[in-house]
């Protein structure tokens, strides 16, 4: 296939010089994971040495040439070009490699940009192929117009390979427009209302995992330090035992409110979700841009959630799971999309899946013996064990614990209730929530394995649990009668197995 390329990718090229800094970079942070028990003895133990800030210097020295020669050589010795239709990379210092890649096994092309991208201009290029590990193809540095040029002309040639070796293939593109259309965009106001929205107890938890960790850090005399600082305040802390666990808890609470405010800015800051002939693109991060294309046929599952607060503010959490490379976490093949009103996830879910594969179906619950179960293990059990404890510190003040008893039937009876199921020939939606709501879409066609689970209990009362496998995760339909995860089981496989239709 004889095309003109615009810029010229047909002969061997380099990077942008910018990347002679990002690999530099890079270098610095695989020097120190490799030897930071070595520069941790030196400065540990060469305090005793009067000669310990002169060798300290010659290493940090050596360790300085050693990256930057090394990042210049990588430079000078990566060159990429396309050769009938295929990218080829030739790298390498010591050990040259050689790497062709057809068109027709890429996947996606992602482009990202730290800081420094953004400074010159440049992004990341990173090319997920089918059955690959990681990202085969990655390179470190390229003009942001000479890069959406490569991907433009990559993707172009890719469609007419395809074309040409499928000339009667019917492609559905009523939903999809023919240019690229951004269907959502996170205004300051919806990234308020985001981050007011998260959970904050899971904020809570990391920022007291980090909290204990660093304190382990510390010598034995932190708790004596800590306890002689307070003391000076003595006088300015109330006596009320009550008022100042009050006052502890609403610190701790707005301490957890800002951290997921200001995570929730760094990541989703400007973020775009836009609709384009071959699926979607996200864009989205402040200081560490990501800009992700999704293959709607690499989609395997599509979930949307709401939480209490999120309802008030009438917003989902639109979460796309598509099948990607197993290393491949720079490029989150679980994708988030939070700050997403119905319209935006219908129309999201309407592009992935045909309208016509929507149609009203009779709803499966699961036995109420899951809501039994679940009670017994959070309920009653935390229940006697706090009880206990309880009873050898205040005595009869132990009954306070039987509060726990009707929460956790409460939300258990709405977990039950939530927890269904629905099924036609082409896609399965699994519902679940407590207070809020949670769907999960997967098309039945890309199932790629069915397990039937049973517990103990679960063989005495003849249910199942009935697990789900696509290429990027799973869906888990628990505490349905055996006969009906038998029934399941077997149209799902009979289903997968028949349809000639590819998964990705």
């Amino acid at each position: 296939m004889e095309t003109t390329l615009n810029p010229d990718f047909s002969s061997p090229r380099r990077q942008s010089k910018v990347a002679m800094g990002i690999i530099l970079i890079k270098f610095i942070r695989m020097t120190i994971r490799s030897f930071w028990p070595v520069l941790l003895s030196f400065f540990i133990g060469g305090r005793n040495n009067s000669s310990f800030d002169e060798w300290l210097g010659y290493l940090a020295i050596g360790f300085a040439a050693f990256n930057l020669i090394g990042s210049i050589l990588t430079y000078f010795r990566f060159y990429f070009h396309i050769e009938k239709d295929a990218i080829v990379i030739d790298k390498g210092l010591l050990k040259r490699t050689h790497t062709n890649i057809p068109f027709e096994r890429i996947q996606t092309i992602n482009f990202k940009q730290n800081i420094l991208h953004q400074i010159f201009n440049v992004v990341s290029v990173e090319i997920d192929t089918a059955g690959a590990k990681k990202s085969e193809i990655s390179i470190d540095a390229l003009k942001k117009d000479e890069a959406e040029a490569f991907r433009a002309f990559i993707l172009a040639e890719k469609d007419q390979i395809i074309a040409e070796n499928a000339p009667d293939l019917e492609i559905a593109e009523e939903t999809v427009p023919e240019k690229e259309e951004r269907i959502l965009h996170l205004t300051p106001q919806d990234l308020l209302k985001v981050g007011v929205s998260q959970n904050h107890l899971r904020s809570m938890g990391i920022i007291f995992a980090f909290v204990f960790t660093t304190i382990q850090q510390f010598t034995d005399d932190f708790t004596d330090t800590v306890t002689d600082q307070v003391t000076q305040y003595d006088s300015l802390l109330p006596d009320n035992n009550f008022v100042l666990f009050l006052i502890s808890a609403i610190i701790v609470l707005i301490i957890s409110f800002l951290f997921s405010l200001i995570n929730t800015v760094l990541k989703y800051y400007d973020l775009s979700l836009s609709i384009n002939k071959n699926g979607l693109k996200i864009v989205r991060g402040l200081f560490n841009r990501e800009e992700i294309s999704i293959n709607k046929n690499k989609v395997q599952i599509i979930s949307w959630s709401e939480n209490p607060i999120r309802r008030i503010f009438e917003l989902f959490t639109l979460q796309i799971e598509q099948a990607s490379s197993a290393e491949a976490s720079q490029l989150k093949s679980k994708i988030r999309v939070p700050g997403s009103y119905m319209e935006q996830v219908t129309r999201v879910v309407t592009t992935v899946f045909p309208a016509e594969f929507f149609r009203d179906e009779p709803q499966f619950g699961v036995s109420k013996h899951l809501k039994h179960r679940l009670f017994f293990y959070l309920g009653i059990v935390p229940t006697i064990i706090l009880g206990t404890i309880l009873y050898f510190n205040v005595e009869w003040q132990a009954l306070y614990a039987l509060l726990l008893l009707p929460a956790v039937w409460y939300m258990t009876t709405l977990y039950q209730r939530k927890r269904s199921f629905e099924l036609n020939e082409e896609l399965l939606r699994n519902n679940s929530g407590v207070f809020g709501n949670a769907h999960d879409l997967m098309q039945i066609h890309k199932v790629q394995a069915v397990r039937i689970k049973q517990s103990w209990y679960q063989r005495r009362k003849s249910l199942a649990t009935v697990q789900l496998f696509t290429a990027a995760g799973h869906l888990s339909i628990p505490f349905i009668d055996l006969e009906l995860a038998q029934e399941l089981e077997n149209y799902i496989l009979y289903r997968a197995e028949s349809d000639s239709r590819e998964w990705m």
